[in-house]
């Protein structure tokens, strides 16, 4: 079966069953419409402060869905005994994660969509068409690297059990150290550069339209795809 077919029949599918998943669209969809409403009103009496946070929570967002939604699913495969089964697949692995991260993709621009109509009807800040490509373009690349971080968690931890715990304390780590809701580096300058080098502040310079460390965003965009397919191929399956 040709190659494009198999990924588009594994989009398909996903969609299917991340609708049917009430509390991924949730955290996916409500969640982050509740959290900006809540903030631009709290903190928005400054209306440069509302494009600010829209791409924050964007990036939240985009990492959030990555490690969580798309890592974590490897744990659900391996409990349910179907990882073994990958191996034997008449197609490459990537096809199926490749599916799956693209089905998490348009659901986050549909969210995207969603989180800049609230901008405009709450609190007056319409985001240009400019602003929108670049939310989508730092949609993509962020969400690709922040699945396969996911994914190299899990594998990590997938017969400890400790990759969900691991999750959150590189999730939070993340987020407090990037400029995601507030600049970091006004208020600790050691802090803000620890940000710098993680993969969520490149993320927010490509969504803001902000000057970007591609050194750095090209060592998380291929590292973590290389190890996650490094892993794969050596793990042992009970038969």
């Amino acid at each position: 079966m040709n190659s494009w077919v198999i990924l588009l029949k594994s989009i398909k599918y996903q969609i299917l069953i991340y609708l049917r998943i009430r509390q991924a669209v949730f955290f996916s969809l409500v969640f982050p419409v509740f959290l900006f409403i809540i903030f631009g009103n709290i903190w928005g009496a400054s209306p440069d402060y509302i494009p600010f946070l829209l791409s924050g929570i964007i990036g939240m967002s985009i990492a959030s869905e990555g490690l969580f939604a798309i890592g974590t699913v490897i744990r659900e495969y391996y409990t349910n005994g179907l990882i073994k089964y990958f191996r034997k697949l008449p197609f490459n692995i990537l096809l199926h994660f490749a599916g799956l991260i693209v089905s998490r993709i348009m659901s986050l621009l549909f969210t995207l969509l969603i989180l800049c109509i609230i901008s405009y009807l709450f609190f007056g800040s319409k985001p240009s068409a400019n602003d929108f490509i670049h939310y989508t373009i730092g949609t993509i690349i962020g969400l690709s690297i922040f699945s396969f971080i996911g994914l190299c968690l899990s594998f990590s931890g997938i017969k400890g059990g400790a990759d969900k715990g691991l999750s959150n304390l590189i999730y939070f780590i993340m987020l407090f150290t990037s400029m995601a809701f507030y600049p970091v580096k006004s208020f600790n300058k050691t802090i803000g550069t620890i940000g710098d080098y993680l993969p969520l502040n490149p993320v927010l310079n490509i969504l803001r339209n902000e000057a970007v460390n591609y050194p750095v965003l090209l060592f998380w965009l291929l590292f973590p795809m290389f190890i996650f397919y490094m892993i794969f191929g050596r793990i042992k399956f009970s038969r």
